[in-house]
């Protein structure tokens, strides 16, 4: 097992690396296919600054002509990758489970970086993760005869909708202020593959990540500034639009890898202290 979940890391920081290419040039016109090279002066990249991890240390986190700085985005996307395939491996699933969930995995950190870059979540890329999160129900739905088959079908849909319906009232309160329509597709995806009672879970983890991170980032912005969470300090305050899908999706994660409930840790806090 320890040798699997080796791959599966050397793995993750591959994809991370290849993950971080499709962030940057999405949208863009751009080539996916194309040689990597510094964002600033241009340069290719050689074979050497292309291992993952390794180059960003090698370099000291700068270019080798122009000496401009490296963003952090590079290792924290091939590190985060690696981390995920990892508990991926560790959930004991099949092959074809494997496979479909490490994709999965790997379109949500797309849309986490994405939306931190650019707050917005690009259709496509939800798009693709509500069809595949919809279509992983039916290797289970198949084993059913038709009328349970439907039934199920139904159970799939309406955790969607149940879990996406919070978040839709908000958008359609504010108008799109408070919450942007992207996340409210996100979240199907949640229902589809989570169900409806866990799916909602890592809606209400998403909304409590956020608000510890955003309180911190605004009231100790001095502090933050010597930290990875320095990037949100200098992007973000009161009056900004701020990115909520990784949120969300950290959320998400807690849920799927963790099993994580926190009317259950809400519970066991309590007696603990009575």
């Amino acid at each position: 097992m320890t040798f699997e979940l080796l791959i599966l890391a050397m793995l993750g920081v591959i994809v991370g690396s290849f993950l971080n290419v499709l962030i940057l040039r999405l949208n863009t016109g751009r080539s996916n296919s194309g040689r990597s090279g510094c964002m600033n002066c241009g340069i290719q990249l050689t074979w050497k600054e292309l291992i993952p991890l390794f180059s960003f240390a090698a370099q000291s986190g700068r270019c080798r002509l122009c000496g401009s700085a490296i963003s952090h985005q590079y290792w924290l996307v091939e590190l985060s990758t690696a981390i995920l395939f990892v508990l991926v491996g560790m959930q004991n699933l099949d092959l074809f489970e494997t496979v479909t969930l490490l994709f999965i995995v790997s379109v949500l950190v797309i849309m986490a970086v994405y939306d931190f870059r650019h707050t917005i979540i690009p259709n496509k890329i939800v798009y693709i993760f509500l069809a595949v999160t919809f279509a992983t129900q039916f290797p289970l739905l198949g084993t059913f005869g038709f009328s349970e088959l439907v039934l199920n079908l139904f159970f799939v849909v309406a955790s969607g909708v149940i879990v996406t319906s919070p978040l839709f009232v908000l958008w359609a309160i504010s108008g799109g202020r408070w919450m942007g329509f992207g996340d409210v597709k996100l979240v199907i995806g949640f229902g589809f593959s989570l169900g409806a009672y866990y799916g909602l879970m890592a809606v209400l983890l998403g909304f409590m990540i956020g608000a510890v991170i955003g309180l911190l980032l605004l009231a100790i912005p001095k502090v933050i500034k010597y930290t990875p969470l320095r990037p949100f300090a200098t992007r973000f305050t009161m009056s900004s639009e701020v990115p909520f899908a990784p949120f969300l999706i950290a959320g998400f994660f807690l849920v799927l890898f963790f099993n994580i409930d926190v009317f259950v840790l809400t519970e066991l806090f309590y007696d603990s202290i009575i």
